[in-house]
């Protein structure tokens, strides 16, 4: 087996070829967006490089055929800002074979202790912690777009090489017509009395003042989570700006204690499965029929992309009311027009979001996602978040492992 790093136009090909070799008989998967992964690895695009960087590499089988990839990467500002030095890996993929695994896990460790870090997290992405997070532990269903997949043997690779539970992600799922919309008009009635609260849909032309309020009750409300990093409203004016060309105003909302936003909450139409044709290539001519599978498609799923709701206003209802808005606001442009309802990266630990999606959608776990850490030096300790039990939730089944090939 021969490992090389990506400088070349022909060593990206061969990276993005790999899970398609992996994946070839799985039916769940669904190819990332090569154009999505690269932007990811674009210094020019990706504010991480400022006081970061990345090496990414892949393995090659005896015949000169990709059979693994892995990527790793030093976040410097974040660092500095935590005072640790911690290192990611992520976009991993490969064969079910453990001297492959273990090649290119070597390769990546090595490249993170050379740079000085203590710890090792992943599989995770270098970059926002909403796509591209976690290893999927328990719910093989077709993932959402931005949402890894992969097989079972993954976390025997972890395993054997020492990582240790970090942190566990959370998606929902659900069917739009099972949500009690009785119920949440009744609340939200008391909400807008009680409180002065009151959501109003996104302005799309004015997406820089919206990016603020957005910040505001994002940095008021995960402050106290030990992942947090605040955004400004710049930032966040990036992220609307990026998601602007799928954006429907009536899926996205603010909510407002008199003037002051104190929630948000955005849903989105999940492209994933409309995108499955594509192969991981959307170029120009594929345009066509992926819009037509968003409007046509049969399973039309709405995808709860961003939540939060600021810490004064947590456990009143703020939820609920919103929920209640985006259910009532348009004319066949809310969520009741699509069948399938999916909550994608709410952390295991963040009991009152978990608690207000289920109460207010009536939705279930559907997949779990653990990123773990290792401990590269004898003095480094780490304490792994708050999680919840899902012993008793009924996840799908992994496909057998004798589908994937082993060199």
């Amino acid at each position: 087996m021969q490992i090389r790093e990506v400088t070349t136009p022909q060593d990206w090909k061969i990276f993005h070829q790999v899970p398609h070799y992996v994946y070839q008989r799985d039916p769940h998967w669904i190819a990332q967006l090569e154009g999505d992964v690269e932007t990811i690895f674009n210094p020019e695009k990706n504010n991480n490089f400022a006081e970061g960087k990345a090496r990414l590499w892949v393995l090659l089988n005896e015949q000169g055929k990709g059979i693994g990839r892995i990527a790793a990467f030093v976040d410097g500002k974040r660092n500095r800002q935590r005072e640790k030095k911690e290192g990611g890996i992520g976009f991993f993929e490969c064969v079910n074979n453990d001297a492959a695994a273990n090649l290119l896990f070597d390769t990546a460790e090595g490249f993170l202790a050379e740079e000085g870090m203590n710890y090792f997290h992943a599989p995770i992405n270098f970059g926002e912690r909403d796509k591209f997070w976690g290893l999927l532990t328990k719910g093989w269903y077709p993932p959402l777009y931005h949402e890894n997949y992969n097989p079972t043997y993954y976390q025997r690779f972890l395993d054997q090489r020492g990582y240790q539970f970090q942190e566990q992600v959370f998606t929902f799922g659900g069917r739009v017509d099972n949500i009690s919309y009785d119920r949440l008009t009744q609340i939200a009635g008391r909400i807008r009395e009680r409180y002065n609260v009151q959501s109003r849909s996104i302005d799309i032309k004015n997406l820089r003042s919206e990016g603020d309020h957005i910040a505001t009750v994002y940095n008021a409300a995960f402050a106290s989570m030990p992942h947090f990093k605040p955004l400004d409203g710049g930032q966040v004016y990036g992220l609307l700006s990026q998601m602007k060309p799928v954006m429907d105003p009536y899926l996205t909302c603010i909510a407002f204690a008199g003037d002051e936003p104190v929630g948000f909450c955005a849903l989105m139409p999940d492209i994933n499965e409309s995108l499955r044709f594509a192969k991981g290539k959307l170029k120009w001519w594929k345009l066509p029929r992926f819009f037509y599978n968003m409007k046509f498609g049969p399973q039309k799923i709405v995808k709860g992309v961003a939540f939060g709701i600021h810490p004064d206003y947590q456990r009143r209802g703020v939820f609920s009311e919103m929920v209640d808005f985006l259910a009532n606001v348009g004319d066949r442009s809310n969520p009741r027009t699509y069948g399938n309802l999916g909550l994608a990266t709410i952390r295991g630990g963040n009991f009152a979001m978990l608690k207000a999606a289920s109460a207010a959608l009536n939705v279930y776990i559907e997949r779990e996602h653990v990123s773990f850490v290792k401990l590269h030096t004898d003095e480094a300790a780490y304490e792994p978040y708050e999680t919840s039990e899902t012993g008793d939730v009924q996840l799908g089944n992994a496909p057998d492992e004798s589908i994937y090939p082993t060199h």
